[in-house]
Formats: structure tokens, sequence, C-alpha cells
């Protein structure tokens, strides 16, 4: 029988260990360090093959000019990108260097530095897999290292293989009941360690207490979680989380003013029942469907504006139960304070002042103002977007009339302020927009990209009536409305393991340690357990690779069919098709007719609100195949 060689599997090890460091930390990479590792790994494996090495003398000042390319750009706002990136990119340098026992544990260190590297950005139970499965592997490299010390071309018979194999497994297994110690003993937190250090330049997406268009030229969008709600399944129209009620000025900033005394609102209809888990963070409002009606399982206070605040931080782990009465205006009984909800900033722009007193003085009543205001926005043709914002002493006029183009703040701030100008009571709402239904959960997941604001407006008989004009703009993209496979049960792991691990205390985590002593001294491990959890293992490296590609997917065969057609144009059109415009401005400034086809038949049904029938995807994929093969 054919030996099994030392250098052969440690080059396979190397490569799969670095690949467990660099995986978690991929989504968070600068393109330079994403796509050179891949490359970097596929080199290895083929020079491996070949017997060759890149030289030191090659890629010592490879490695330098990296580091000084990072290095100009750096700042204490980007420490932890930085980090990173540099930890990715040596270890990919490394891979294609000389292969000796100190190059392979400087690989293997780097590699457990990517991993840890990670965790900057999220801690979660995938984390725990890639931290069990790299130690695993590690534990054999180091075995099988000690052999490679003595003679590089060692080989050992199949018989002294397994045993070797088999010894390395046992390492990381023994040292189980150290990780049962360190359980109790350390702390663990709900943040990524030194979060601190993350501080992105520019602004991020999430709740705020203060809306100041203008403010950033750009939006980072941020995916962590910010709750989950269990509830049953609800149409995506429904799906608006409030959170907090700007309604009024200080400076040109919208911002929570106390509230008039009134009468509490009244809210008819049906209730939605939501069991609701937030992440920690500082903030003390307590989100919950559009409109919350009660909130109980914690102790908080309610304004008459339907806001629930928490009497102290969510800076631990908590639940609330939260009923709500979804699609239906809020009645005040008794009125309103007009002249609060009327009032406007110092100054305003002479084009926003003039357009609120053409409806004021258009002799129509408050419903028909709304309409007209409406059609306004509509006519204005103006493109949703987190990048290239207007800026300036006027950001809501430049929103408005010149560079037409904004996120939900823009929309929400310059609508209400119409409003206000036509006489018309308004307010500010923020809070979340969408959700991700896991069906294996019967959970809605809030991300922190899904931040959204939109307005209330008052009507005498009608009461505070909600209008999201960001659904008014070109390219205005939907929410997904469902987690779907692998990704699904991730998530679901996920949230079992902050509720069964993260947020036990110290208590709860003594219970249960005595509880799983009592149990190990009775456990017998049946014949074959070991080689199988090995094989198991080992089988699950490349479904949480799966699982990353496809979190990355496109959701729906829409977003797929769009993105091809994009991807097409650019090369057709190379400068003049940036997909950061909406699809029917895009058609008309190309004047393409393949592409203005595609806007009619992919806008008649996506932007009516119902999926494309079988023989219209089937246009649009052949009109991406004549985009591909044709020149302009």
């Amino acid at each position: 029988m054919a030996k099994l060689k030392i250098e052969k599997l440690l080059n396979l090890l190397a490569g799969c260990i670095a690949l467990l460091g660099y995986l978690p930390l991929q989504p968070y990479l600068d393109p330079l360090p994403r796509y050179f590792f891949p490359v970097s790994l596929m080199g290895a494996f083929y020079l491996q093959r070949t017997g060759r090495a890149l030289p030191a003398r090659l890629l010592t000042p490879l490695s330098i000019a990296l580091f000084l390319y990072y290095a100009i750009g750096f700042s204490v706002n980007r420490l932890v990108p930085v980090t990173g990136d540099l930890l990715v990119l040596f270890l990919a340098v490394r891979l294609l260097g000389e292969r000796s026992g100190r190059h392979y544990l400087q690989a293997f260190a780097l590699s457990l530095f990517c991993l840890a590297a990670s965790s900057l950005y999220e801690i979660s139970a995938i984390f725990l897999l890639y931290l069990l499965l790299l130690l695993l592997l590690m534990a054999v490299s180091l075995v099988l290292l000690t052999f490679h010390a003595h003679d590089p071309a060692i080989a050992l018979a199949p018989d002294q293989g397994k045993k070797v194999l088999a010894v390395s497994v046992l390492m990381p297994v023994a040292s189980l009941p150290i990780l049962l110690v360190l359980f109790v003993l350390l702390p663990r937190t709900q943040y990524p360690l030194w979060h601190f250090l993350d501080a992105t330049a520019g602004k991020k997406t999430g709740l705020s207490d203060r809306v100041q268009p203008g403010d950033a030229a750009s939006v980072t969008e941020v995916k962590g979680a910010v709750l989950r709600a269990i509830t049953g399944r609800l149409p995506e129209d429904k799906l608006y989380w409030r959170g907090v009620v700007l309604n009024g000025f200080r400076g040109d900033s919208w911002v929570r003013l106390p509230v008039p005394e009134e009468l509490p609102p009244v809210q008819r209809g049906g209730a939605v029942l939501q069991e609701i888990y937030p992440e920690r963070s500082q903030s003390s409002y307590l989100l919950a469907l559009n409109t919350t009606r009660s909130i109980s399982g914690l102790r908080h206070d309610e304004a008459n504006d339907a806001v629930f605040t928490s009497r102290r931080p969510l800076d631990r782990k908590v639940k609330y139960v939260a009923t709500s009465v979804l699609g239906t205006p809020l009645e005040v009984k008794g009125g309103i304070d007009r002249d609060f909800y009327l009032q406007l900033p110092a100054t305003l722009p002479e084009r926003i002042l003039a357009k609120g007193r053409e409806l004021a003085r258009a002799g129509l009543g408050p419903p028909e103002r709304m309409r007209l205001l409406e059609a306004f926005f509509r006519n204005q043709r103006i493109t949703y977007a987190n990048t290239e914002l207007p800026v300036g002493p006027q950001p809501l006029d430049s929103f408005l009339f010149d560079k037409r183009r904004g996120n939900c703040e823009y929309f929400a701030s310059s609508y209400a302020t119409l409003l206000r100008v036509a006489g018309i009571p308004s307010r500010l709402v923020g809070g979340y927009r969408g959700g991700t239904y896991n069906d294996m959960g019967g959970y809605y997941l809030v991300t922190e990209d899904m931040a959204h604001v939109w307005v209330e407006a008052y009507l005498d008989g009608v009461g505070w009536q909600t209008v999201d004009p960001s659904a008014w703009a070109l390219g205005s993209a939907r929410r997904a409305a469902s987690a779907r496979g692998i990704s699904m049960y991730f998530d679901a792991i996920s949230f079992y393991w902050d509720k069964a691990v993260v947020s036990y205390d110290l208590d709860k985590q003594i219970a249960l340690v005595r509880r799983a002593g009592s149990k190990a001294r009775d456990l017998r491990l049946p014949a074959g357990f070991l080689r199988g959890s090995l094989a198991l293992l080992l089988l699950m490296l490349p479904l949480a690779a799966f699982g990353l590609w496809l979190k990355k997917r496109p959701a729906s065969q829409e977003e797929r069919v769009l993105r091809q057609m994009l991807r097409a144009a650019r090369k057709r059109y190379p400068g003049d098709a940036s997909g950061e415009e909406g699809l029917f401005e895009l058609s008309s400034r190309l004047d393409d007719p393949l592409i203005r086809e595609f806007a009619a038949v992919y806008g008649g049904a996506v932007y009516r609100d119902r999926p494309l029938r079988k023989e219209e995807l089937a246009r649009l994929k052949e009109i991406v195949r004549e985009l591909r093969q044709h020149g302009p």
C-alpha cells in the first residue's frame, strides 16, 4: 500500500488552515486582499505540485510594499480594517514562499490571527465552528511537523499514519475540560472585541434620535443585527418597526422635543403580538411594529406619541412582548397642538418655501394638498442612494431641485418640511423598514442596514397618518422577505446561541457545568465515534464555504437578472452605466433599444409589486445575452 507522505499532507493542511482563517474575514476585506488570497492559494498548490517556491528576495519586498501601501492611508479610525487586510495579505504571501517548519508555523499563526481579527467585526456560533476546525487541523499539523523536522521526505505506512492522526485528534478533545473551566470563568460579550476601534469614517446606518440631511456625503451600510421578533409572517408593506418620533427642530436638524400634553392616541384594529429579542445597545428605545399599542415584560415609559423607552439602556440581553396595530392612523381625542407641529427651522431655502406656499394657497383640503405633494415628488424623479449625497448649506434644496439624489432622511425631511409650510402638521418617525423572515425559527431578523425614516401627517378627523415618501424614489430596493437555504439555519443557530450561551449569567453558567459534569460521568462513547466526528468536522468545512457564497447570492430571480443586465450594460457602455441611477433613467440616457425593452418588461412587473412571469423572465435573459454579444 502507498505510504503517507508527511510533506504532502502538511501542505494540504496548511492550505485548509489558511482558508479557515480567511473565510470569516472575507466579507470585511478590501478588494485587494479579498481577491489576492484565493489567487495566492491556488498558486501555492501549483508551486507545491511542481516542487518550487517563490524566493524570499521577491516576497520580502512585496510584503514591505503592501505594508507601505496600507500605511499611507492609515488612521486610528481604520485600525481594524487595515489590520485585517494586512494579516490576509501577509498570509497570502507566506503561502507562496519556502516550506520549512518555521514557515509552516508562521502560516498557522497568521491564520489564527486572521480568525481572531474577524471577531473584531462579529461574534457568532459560526466563529466557534471555524475556531474548532482550525484548532483541530493545527493540532494534527503540529504533530506532523515533529516528523517533518526530523526528515522532510519521511513517509509513514498506512497503519502508522492512522495512529498519528488518531493521537492528533485526541489532543484537542483532551482540552475540553479546560474549555469548560474557561466557559465559567471568562465573561462573554455580544459586542465584537475591541469594537470601539472599528469607527469607520463617515456616517453609518442605524437608529438615531437626530436627523440632519447634508452632514455626510455618504452613508456606510452596517449589517449587524438589531432585533429578532418572534411573530407570524406579515405582508411586506406592514414591516415598519417604530422606534422614535422626531417632532421639532434644533437648528436645521430634526430632533425629539418634549411632547405636548395631549390625550393618548386611540388605535383601532386587530392586534399583532411580537416576542422581541433586541441586541445589546446604548439606546433605550423599544422597537416594535408600527404602531405600538403596549409593551410588557420590561420596565418602561410610554409617551403619548406611541414611543416606548426602557428605564435603562438596553446594554444587556433582554426580551419583551409588544402588541401593535398595523396600518391604521393614530387618532387623538381632543386634537393636537397644531402650532407645535407646524414650527419651521429658522431658515428655509426659497424654492422650498415657494412650493409649500403654493400648495397652501391652492384652496384645497389637506388630503388634496398631500396628493399634489406626492405628485411633485414623483415628477422630480429622485433617485434613492446612500452615496454622493447632497451636502452644503442647503442640502434639501439641492436634493429636491438639483442633484435629485438622496436617502430616506432626505425624502422624509423634505416632505415633512413641505407639509408644515403647506399648513399640515407633520413629524418624522425613526425605526427600521423590512425584515428577513426565518421559517425555521419563526421570527423576523431586522438588521442595521434596514434603518429608515418616514413621516406622519395629521389630518383632522383621521389622526396621524403614516406616509413613506421614500417609496416614490427611483431605484428604491425592496427588502428580502424570507431567509433561504443554509443562511436560515445559520441565523437560527446564532439566535439560539445568543439565548443559551451569550446571555448566560454566572449562576446559569455554573448550573450548566454541573449538569454537564453529572451527565459526563455516565457518558459512553460508541465505537467509531472519534472517526465519525472527524469525518463530520471535515464535511462542515465545504458547507461553511458554500454558506458564505449563498449569503452573497441575490435573493430572487428578479434581482439576479437585473444585476446581470447592469453588468452587461457596463461592459457595453464603459464609464456610462454606473448602476447608481434608476432603471428607467439609465435606459433613457443610454437610448439603447434593448435596455429600454428590459426596463419596460422589468418595471411593468417588479415596480407594480408582482413577480416576473416565466415568459417575461425568459425574454429578459435573452436581452442580457444580446447585450453581451453585440456592441452599441
